[in-house]
């Protein structure tokens, strides 16, 4: 495994406890206690030990300050001990379900900028005719099921959002209301982050990825008003297919993500034992210009869209 690999390896499993922190979105009975403690301390120890991304950022100058600071945000909201969104109480986790839009609007941005670093890698390394075909792969993968289970927790509190709209309007005799432009508002920001996860995404001809992602835009457009339902479908008939297919796709995409990404995590730590210390910062390859990587501020996380 040469260097640059080494690096997108770290980046990718960066990316993947990022990725998890969507769990927290996931309306559960209960959650694991230790991959809550793993998260907690992984997501720091990157950014306060010299390892490739704290090196990338320190690079990258006003971006990748900007990027550290909103990971530092998005830790002290979901992980801190003063968060009141996720609490590691005596019994176990417990999560404030009517928060998890702060949760999209932490997590998402993030994962699209180091996704984005990684492809600057990626990119960088093929110029230079450095070989990075499976750590390429094994990042496709992770985008893969990142997309997915973004998709499979911003439907689910779509859906919760778009009932609760509605009862709102039935308690007022149909007419909006303090209560329904709130929640209306909450909608928005969950629209915001489906289109976040979809103008990044790399998947471009997967048909099943693809097919999935126009399930959830339809009903989309079912339940802005965009489009009418079908003449022989109900809103219960759309939300059960479009779940069910992203489910579905989740399902599919998750072996392959482990199946590439364990045997690639494990040749990283055999390389780094071998090497005598774990993969330093001083491995990542010195970025002179911060547009060679590109992080924060190519994604708006008040959008979800790329900036110009």
């Amino acid at each position: 495994m040469n260097q640059v690999s080494e690096v997108i390896a770290t980046l990718v499993n960066y990316k993947a406890i990022i990725r998890d922190t969507l769990e927290y979105a996931l309306d559960k009975d209960e959650y694991s206690k230790q991959a809550f403690e793993l998260r907690e301390k992984a997501i720091l120890v990157e950014l306060d030990q010299n390892t490739p991304l704290h090196q990338i950022l320190k690079n990258s100058k006003e971006n990748g300050e900007k990027l550290e600071k909103a990971i530092r945000d998005m830790h002290e909201l979901i992980y801190g001990k003063e968060s009141s969104i996720v609490r590691d109480a005596d019994d176990g986790i417990r999560v404030d379900h009517a928060q998890k839009i702060e949760i999209f609007k932490a997590v998402l941005p993030i994962h699209e900028n180091i996704e984005a670093m990684v492809r600057g890698l990626v990119n960088d390394a093929k110029k230079k005719n450095v070989d990075v075909k499976q750590a390429d792969a094994v990042d496709r993968a992770e985008e893969r099921l990142y997309r997915g289970v973004s998709y499979l927790t911003l439907v689910q509190a779509l859906v919760k959002l778009f009932g609760d709209y509605n009862q709102a309007r039935r308690e007022n005799k149909g007419e909006e209301s303090a209560a329904s432009r709130f929640i209306s508002s909450d909608i928005q920001e969950v629209i915001k982050g489906l289109n976040t996860v979809r103008v990044n995404n790399r998947i471009l001809t997967d048909d099943t990825y693809k097919g999935t992602e126009d399930k959830v835009f339809l009903l989309v457009e079912y339940m802005t008003g965009r489009r009418d339902l079908p003449k022989d479908k109900n809103f219960g008939d759309e939300i059960k297919e479009t779940t069910e297919a992203i489910n579905a796709y989740v399902k599919a995409v998750e072996p392959s993500f482990r199946e590439a990404f364990v045997p690639f995590m494990r040749e990283l730590a055999e390389q780094a034992k071998k090497d005598g210390n774990v993969i330093k910062g001083d491995a990542a390859p010195a970025q002179k210009e911060p547009q060679d990587v590109e992080i924060d501020g190519e994604i708006d996380p008040k959008t979800g869209l790329r900036k110009a």
